[in-house]
């Protein structure tokens, strides 16, 4: 995979990520903050898809009436991003092997009949454009999935009418 960098706001990445998913988010209670005052340069084919697989995640093992939050923006190192869920959260016995190839940890072998290669899919999109992707549990309850993709930063240019 070679990554076509662009430069958007974090704001798109999450827009398109969301679009991607439709109805499956649909009914979900979203809580966003999205930055759009700041552009970073990377893929945004590859950084949104790799978002819309931790909503998915988040969709498929959170109950149903419980919010994701989604928080996405820059830093000097790049663009910065995370899914949180209010599910039951990750077994940490499992933590460093969710990003494995058809890896499923036997709690969700019992709720869901996924390949196992969605965080595996994510991690490799994320390699492309040199980033990279982890999970922890939430000492409240939940998981939060990051992202960090190394890239350039800017202001958003002022619009000239």
């Amino acid at each position: 995979i070679t990554a076509e960098r662009q430069w958007v706001t974090p704001a798109d990445v999450v827009d398109a990520a969301i679009a991607h998913l439709g109805p499956l988010l649909r009914n979900r209670p979203l809580r966003i903050s999205a930055q759009a005052t700041c552009e970073a340069r990377v893929d945004p084919r590859l950084t949104s898809s790799a978002l819309s697989h931790l909503l998915e995640n988040a969709a498929a093992y959170a109950p149903a009436d419980s919010a994701i939050e989604i928080e996405a923006g820059t830093e000097p190192d790049g663009l910065h991003l995370s899914v949180r869920d209010f599910g039951r959260g990750v077994d940490p016995t499992d933590l460093d092997r969710i990003f494995e190839p058809f890896y499923r940890s036997r709690a969700v072998r019992q709720v869901s009949s996924s390949t196992g290669m969605g965080l595996a899919i994510t991690r490799g999109l994320l390699a492309a454009e040199g980033g990279r992707v982890w999970a922890e549990n939430v000492p409240d309850g939940g998981a939060r999935f990051s992202i960090v993709v190394p890239a350039a930063v800017r202001e958003v240019p002022a619009q000239v009418l």
